[in-house]
């Protein structure tokens, strides 16, 4: 009864494995408590089947691999061809993970491995390691797979839990085989491990939700800001429409008034003159060979004078065809975004931006007028806008567009200035 109360736990363990690698590589959002319920009630059939073969080795794969074939072809909409692959890799990990720390224990100790088998609690023991083992290749899979679809670098701080649970279920193992111990102190040792193990896989789930959700509202800050510059740029050619008007009617004046100067030829030259000075110093929509960043500034030059802040421009190259349309928006976005919000609230109204290209680096350069210090919490800026909502995600949108490019950020405010100073450098991919 016990072994297979035992089983049944690590078939859900192994459940909750399955849920969070499929979870993990996949784009789906709604669902999840659907998606998990489902994933278990088949471990838990795949479970009874093999209690009903006495653990046959082969039904037991065949089984596995339909179930996995299924899970992701229909919960995670998988196509034929990687559904197929994901269900024999299953197959192929849990299998060597299990014969692989069987094997390493009975080398290590020089003991046969049938005897593991025999006792109960310590095989448990051992299978709860080749889970854990199980779980830490499968959070590597994923983010390996993940790497190559957004192309994103490691990060490793997302490892501190399989590697801390290997560790601990190493040493239980050891204890276990080394010290002689009773039988209630093996089971409870074995099942102190199950809990360890499912309390960490339940952790990380819920630290993938939340990392989710993060992208999710960050996917969604972007697509807001690209309506903004859109919006903006509708009204933009409102105004622009406007001032044509009134110059078309002003230059039926103009040309009036120079009819009438003809006579005189040289008060003619002069009023042509000036007249001519009033066209080169109109607006034009679009002074770089990038497309999507003259949206974005033109946006921001029309919001500053609005809010009667100056915004300097100095761009010297603007060849970021490099980057992603969506990362370039969340870039300069963010950056004006922030520029223009801090500003508007400072006594000297000033944004100066810069974009130059030195050998194979690009760098951007953003100052602006701050009369109150950034706010500060663990080291990270926090944001000062009223409304939240969205606001704090301004420069965690920056980064994440960033980390894809190696590109790197820099900070600091001049006290005497009052100005908040960027820096940004990257390498032209």
């Amino acid at each position: 009864m016990i072994s297979e109360l035992l089983n049944i736990c690590l078939q859900i363990i192994e459940a909750l494995i399955a849920f969070y690698f499929y979870e993990s590589i996949s784009q789906e959002s709604k669902g999840k408590l659907k998606r998990i319920s489902i994933i278990i009630i088949g471990y838990l059939m795949m479970c009874g089947i093999n209690l009903a073969f006495n653990y046959n080795v082969i039904i037991n794969n065949i089984v596995l691999l339909i179930f996995h074939f299924f899970f992701s072809l229909f919960l995670y909409k998988q196509k034929i061809p990687t559904s197929i692959f994901y269900s024999i890799m299953f197959a192929c990990l849990i299998t060597v993970s299990e014969i692989v720390v069987i094997d390493l224990i009975s080398a290590a100790t020089g003991a046969n491995s049938r005897a593991f088998i025999n006792d109960i609690s310590f095989y448990s023991l051992l299978i709860v390691f080749s889970k854990s083992l199980l779980f830490f290749t499968l959070k590597i899979v994923s983010h390996i797979i993940n790497s190559f679809k957004s192309n994103e670098k490691f990060d490793f701080e997302f490892y501190i839990y399989p590697i801390v649970l290997l560790i601990v279920i190493v040493v239980f193992v050891i204890i276990s085989y080394q010290n002689d111990l009773t039988t209630q102190s093996h089971i409870v040792m074995a099942v102190s491990s199950i809990i360890l193990i499912f309390v960490i896989i339940v952790t990380c789930i819920l630290q993938q939700q939340s990392a989710k959700r993060k992208s999710e509202l960050l996917e969604l800050r972007a697509i807001q800001q690209k309506q903004d510059i859109e919006n903006t740029y509708f009204e933009l050619l409102e105004h622009q429409n406007e001032e044509l008007q009134i110059f078309v009617h002003d230059m039926q004046k103009h040309l009036g008034n120079i009819y009438n100067l003809s006579e005189d030829s040289e008060k003619a030259k002069k009023y042509i003159s000036n007249l001519s000075n009033d066209l080169s110093d109109s607006n034009k929509i679009g002074k770089t060979s990038n497309k999507l960043l003259d949206l974005i500034i033109d946006k921001y030059k029309y919001v500053s004078s609005k809010q009667n802040i100056q915004l300097k421009t100095d761009i010297h190259s603007s060849d970021l065809s490099f980057i992603a349309d969506n990362d370039l928006t969340s870039i300069f976005n963010n950056l004006l975004d922030n520029a223009v919000d801090a500003t508007k609230r400072s006594s000297t109204k000033e944004i100066s931006l810069s974009i130059n290209s030195f050998g194979s680096m690009m760098t951007v350069g953003l100052s602006n007028s701050c009369d109150i210090p950034p706010t500060l919490k663990n080291g990270k800026l926090v944001s000062t806008k009223k409304d939240q909502g969205l606001h704090g995600y301004g420069f965690k949108s920056i980064n994440k567009a960033l980390k894809k490019y190696d590109g790197d950020i820099e900070w600091y405010y001049n006290e005497k200035d009052k100005t908040f100073n960027i820096s940004i450098i990257f390498p032209k991919s």
